[in-house]
């Protein structure tokens, strides 16, 4: 069902504006409020991450969120409990699950895959498992029902981006930079976005240093379909005293959701 809450978004609407939340930042509960937060302001799909002590593809920002969240407790089983809460909170929203490559290997792929799907995950992304050595990952994916996401950066080539792309069954994440989440982008994103458009006919998610709407607007316009923000989201969070963290934190999606929103 939860795949099906993909395929549905993607034929209900065009455009799509995705926080990025790590599950249990700033608390547990504050983080199941977040995301529903971010869906009542507007949010038409979620990225969630399970914190980890390594994570390779993020920044500072996230870097930290993820430390808060486990020294609040959050576990990998807590965080897929979180999951469940927030799926109850928002039934028909899509969630994509972004989870390193340890935390699946610790589960196994099968068994990592059908607890994602019972908890309400749409799609899976693990960053740090490449094309090359991701075959156990799509299959475990594919029979628990679960969507494969592919990741792709502004440097891969065309041919590589499409036989990467065919192997996806959910979207093509194309990050925006070589590098990790939360830097400036340098490089024009209409530019990147074109060039995944031209390498293959799957949906196309943008990520990595989008903070702005008219950055989102220009993603959409060059043909992305899901424009994810997430550092900026939770400098937010961080920076925010928590008696006022929910009404800022929703003006800040309210805002962002507004580009998906235009025609």
């Amino acid at each position: 069902m939860s795949r099906a809450l993909l395929e549905h978004a993607f034929a209900s609407r065009a455009h799509h504006f995705s926080p990025f939340l790590v599950l249990g930042d700033p608390t547990p509960e504050l983080s199941v409020e977040l995301a529903a937060a971010s869906v009542d302001a507007g949010a038409t799909m979620l990225e969630l991450g399970l914190p980890f002590s390594d994570p390779c593809a993020d920044g500072p920002a996230i870097q930290t969120a993820g430390e808060r969240a486990r020294a609040a407790g959050t576990s990998t089983g807590r965080a897929l409990e979180l999951l469940a809460e927030i799926r109850t909170r928002c039934a028909t929203t899509p969630f994509n699950l972004l989870v390193y490559g340890n935390l699946v290997h610790a589960k196994g792929y099968e068994r990592f895959a059908r607890d994602a799907v019972t908890a309400g995950a749409s799609s899976l992304l693990v960053p740090d498992i490449p094309f090359e050595e991701s075959n156990e990952l799509v299959a475990a994916c594919r029979a628990a029902g679960l969507a494969h996401v592919a990741l792709v950066g502004p440097l891969t080539e065309p041919a590589r981006i499409t036989r990467i792309a065919n192997d996806a069954d959910g979207f093509v994440y194309l990050a925006a930079h070589q590098g990790i989440t939360g830097a400036n982008v340098e490089t024009s994103r209409a530019h990147i976005v074109r060039r995944a458009r031209d390498a293959t006919d799957r949906r196309v998610c943008l990520g990595f240093g989008m903070r702005e709407p008219g950055e989102l607007s220009e993603a959409f316009a060059a043909g992305a379909d899901i424009a994810i923000v997430g550092s900026a989201l939770v400098r937010v969070i961080a920076d925010t005293p928590r008696d006022s963290l929910l009404p800022t934190f929703t003006a800040a999606c309210r805002r962002l959701a507004a580009a998906a929103q235009e025609d």
